[in-house]
Order: C-alpha cells, then sequence, then structure tokens
C-alpha cells in the first residue's frame, strides 16, 4: 500500500521542526494530525506564519508528538499489507517523519524504511490546485490529496 504523505515545517533555512502531517493511502483513506508540542513560535519563519498557520485547526486536529505517532502507527499497521511512504520532497518529508517517529522511539512496523521520490508530477499537483476551488496550499493534508491525485493521473 503506498501511502502519499506530506509535511509542513517551521524553517526551511534553519533547524525544522514538524508542524502537520497528511497521509493519503492508495485505497484512499486518510490521517492528518498537527503537533501540538514540537515546535515553539520563533521557530516559524514567515512563510510558514503566512501560509501554513492560518489553515491550522489545532482544536480538531491537534495532538501531541506522542499521541501523533502512536496514532500513525496504529492508522498504518491497520492495512493488510506493507506500507512505503511516498513524497516529492522525501528529504523534508521522511526526514522529518522518521526523526519524530524515532525521538519518539516508535517503530512502524509494516512500513518499509525507504520513501519513494515522486518526481516529475508538479505539472499534475498545479493541475489539482486548479480544479479543486476548496484546496489550501501549503496545508499537508491537501498537499497528500494533490500527490495521491497526480501519481494516480
Amino acid at each position: 500500500m503506498i501511502i502519499y504523505f506530506d509535511t509542513e515545517f517551521t524553517n526551511i533555512f534553519g533547524p525544522a521542526r514538524l508542524i502537520s502531517a497528511g497521509f493519503v493511502a492508495e485505497d484512499g483513506q486518510e490521517f492528518y494530525f498537527e503537533l501540538t508540542d514540537n515546535y515553539k513560535n520563533n521557530d516559524r519563519s514567515y512563510f510558514v506564519l503566512e501560509n501554513v498557520l492560518p489553515y491550522l485547526n489545532t482544536a480538531e486536529h491537534g495532538m501531541s508528538s506522542a499521541q501523533a505517532v502512536l496514532k500513525l502507527k496504529a492508522w498504518c499497521e491497520s492495512f493488510s499489507e506493507p506500507v512505503q511512504f511516498a513524497s516529492d520532497a522525501p528529504a523534508y518529508d521522511f526526514g522529518l517523519l522518521s526523526s519524530l517517529l524515532r525521538e519518539n522511539k516508535i517503530t512502524i512496523e509494516n512500513a518499509d524504511t525507504e520513501c519513494l521520490r515522486l518526481d516529475e508530477i508538479e505539472d499534475k499537483i498545479e493541475s489539482y490546485f486548479e480544479y479543486q476551488t476548496l484546496a489550501i496550499r501549503h496545508h499537508a493534508l491537501w498537499d497528500a490529496r494533490a500527490l495521491a491525485s497526480a501519481f494516480k493521473a
């Protein structure tokens, strides 16, 4: 089972800390979280302040890092087959996800240790946002949906 995913994080130029992550499985199931304890206010770049934070809803999706990785583990292990994460930016996305799992001493038993890199799909991602008028760019779940759609197209 391929799981398309995207993350939002504090700063591309400094120490990056995970803010949110969205996951879309090949079969359409979704999982999303926003972390409430993984970064400090002064860690966030201007881009994040303007383009990411206004679209978060921590009242609905917020959870601690420990809760997030336990729920992600349970969600991934609920699939009756191995899972492989796929991203268009695995150096950031998979690196941040792997760090969060390591920091919380969590292993997803049925997950591949390598991340698929989705190359040459930027045009398809752009067209997803053109046709999905309610979609929010730089929102991890919407970006994961765009990845899934682009890869299937």
